[in-house]
């Protein structure tokens, strides 16, 4: 028996092909978690509210060219919203550089965005906040799979490639639903 699919996933195939009537049900789905990861990622909440509806604008008008059918629709709308808020974050940076005249007296700026450094340990901790909730055993397959200093030393080394794939399968299966349970995406 196939996956259910989720309705956000059949919704977005709809919007995909041209069917307006779900633009309601697309929004309601997605606001809450792209609001809550536009705060966490921004922590000031107008700057979350702008860049949550910028992200949602580009959804809505993005479906039918970017869409993939074949794929979550929920990953796909996070990675815009995400997007969005290192956009906002580096215009922000920008106005701050340029109306400050002490900057300019100073010198270049810091090659180093600061915002984009906070947003990316913000996505650090989330992960490292959904890889402590998996058991050890999911814990050390992800990181023997995707970590080859890791693959080296690791008793997952010597299961079958067909086991370490189902292994990898399952604690993915399990990160993403710890990582929603964590963060409000369901």
């Amino acid at each position: 028996m196939p996956p259910a699919r989720d309705p956000l996933d059949v919704w977005m195939a709809q919007l995909a092909d041209g069917d307006r009537s779900v633009f309601g049900a697309v929004f309601q789905r997605l606001w809450p978690p792209i609001e809550r990861l536009c705060l966490r990622l921004l922590q000031s909440p107008a700057d979350a509210a702008d860049a949550a509806q910028e992200a949602l604008q580009k959804i809505l008008e993005r479906a039918p060219a970017d869409y993939d059918r074949t794929r979550p629709a929920l990953p796909w709308a996070l990675a815009i919203a995400g997007w969005e808020c290192r956009t906002l974050a580096r215009k922000r940076q920008r106005r701050r550089e340029s109306s400050t005249s002490e900057l300019e007296e100073q010198g270049p700026a810091d090659p180093t965005d600061v915002e984009e450094a906070f947003a990316q340990r913000e996505l650090s901790r989330a992960a490292l906040d959904a890889l402590g909730e998996l058991s050890d055993v999911d814990r050390e397959t992800l990181l023997a799979t995707f970590w080859e200093e890791a693959a080296q030393s690791s008793p997952v080394r010597a299961a079958s490639p067909a086991a370490v794939r189902k292994r990898r399968e399952r604690a993915l299966a399990r990160l993403r639903t710890a990582f929603r349970r964590l963060y409000g995406l369901d």
